[in-house]
């Protein structure tokens, strides 16, 4: 998904959730920041205190063309933050394929509501939206895994889209191949013909759902491929279906947070929203036409009453910035308080505990 969904999605959903404009921005923030906290960097403060981030996304072509051959990567980054494991079939590429609102992923999401509530005044809220957006991604990224395998490749040459507007067609084809050409090896870009033919394989060495672009990410979009794998066809995945019960599930999780954490609030109910929101999904239109359409429904009240000021904006530079600051902090342990410090907070919290507690219970020894 994209930030259309993991932030703007994820902050109607908590609003109408019963959740604060400050909970809400907060939870929404960090659900997006998940795909822009790119760098394992440590900062030292004058007075010897020292901050350390953790990547929970690569966007850079150069570093993820070396965490193609790099196992441990993979494994810190793609497996517990985008594709989390279904635990579905037999072989371990098989049960590391994320599953569309899987059994392990509702036991995640169960503790981090339980948990959130308990720190909910340090890093509760942060790891909500951790929770959101590794969540919502099972809901688009089902049936690839964030690890290297021939299990996610797929035919280059056997996709069919449902798209009424032509222009539309046009754009979404237009970023399939100028994704495939930004991650090309340079001897396959030389050859067309080996391009087209081999360019969804080779662009990510199998790693995610690389080989299909940003298909799975676009609300609208009805389509279809074949895994190279025994031309495994993979059905008509329906994108406005899934989103909707994504948006759906999203919605119920706020709301058991909502009844643990603020008993007394009331929420929307969804069956009430819901013709709204699926008109969102719906809209055949580019990430910004879609994030306004996200913001007309809530500064209309469509979505929950709301007030003057919704946070309907997002620039990672606002954490970025935090970062930056940590060295100018009169004492190091003022950066505390820092919402990037407590994202962190809640994304090592979310890592170890899938990695070291969640896959080990269930027998998938991942890292």
């Amino acid at each position: 998904m994209q930030t259309d969904m993991h932030y703007y999605g994820t902050y109607a959903m908590a609003r109408a959730a019963g959740l604060s404009v400050s909970e809400a921005r907060t939870i929404a923030y960090a659900a997006q920041y998940v795909d822009d906290s790119t760098s394992n960097a440590s900062e030292t403060h004058r007075d010897g205190g020292m901050f350390q981030t953790i990547a929970t996304a690569h966007t850079n072509s150069e570093t993820i063309l070396n965490a193609l051959v790099d196992q441990t990567e993979q494994r810190n980054v793609w497996v517990p933050f985008h594709f989390f494991p279904g635990n579905q079939g037999t072989t371990l590429s098989q049960r590391l394929a994320c599953v569309e609102d899987g059994e392990l992923a509702q036991e995640m999401t169960a503790n981090h509501i339980q948990h959130a509530a308990k720190v909910k005044d340090d890093y509760g809220l942060a790891l909500l939206g951790v929770m959101a957006h590794v969540y919502a991604d099972t809901f688009s990224h089902y049936g690839f895994s964030g690890v290297s395998s021939r299990n996610n490749q797929v035919d280059g040459d056997s996709f069919e889209l449902k798209v009424k507007d032509d222009g539309m067609r046009a754009y979404i084809l237009n970023k399939y191949t100028a994704f495939l050409v930004k991650y090309m090896p340079r001897s396959i870009t030389k050859n067309y013909r080996e391009f087209v033919g081999e360019g969804s394989a080779a662009v990510t060495l199998g790693l995610g759902h690389g080989a299909v672009g940003t298909y799975p990410d676009r609300p609208f979009l009805k389509w279809r491929f074949n895994f190279k794998k025994d031309a495994q066809d993979s059905g008509w995945r329906d994108n406005p279906a899934t989103f909707l019960n994504g948006c759906e599930k999203l919605h119920q999780r706020f709301c058991e947070y909502n009844a643990i954490a603020n008993p007394g609030n009331t929420a929307e109910d969804f069956n009430r929203i819901k013709p709204v929101v699926e008109n969102i999904l719906c809209s055949e239109k580019d990430q910004q036409g879609r994030i306004k359409l996200w913001c007309n429904a809530i500064n209309q009240g469509e979505l929950f009453n709301n007030e003057a000021n919704e946070a309907l904006s997002y620039s990672k530079d606002d954490w970025e910035e935090q970062k930056t600051n940590f060295t100018k902090l009169q004492h190091s342990h003022e950066m505390i308080k820092q919402d990037v410090y407590k994202f962190h907070q809640a994304a090592i919290y979310h890592r170890d505990y899938t990695l070291k507690q969640l896959l080990p219970k269930h027998g998938l020894i991942v890292l």
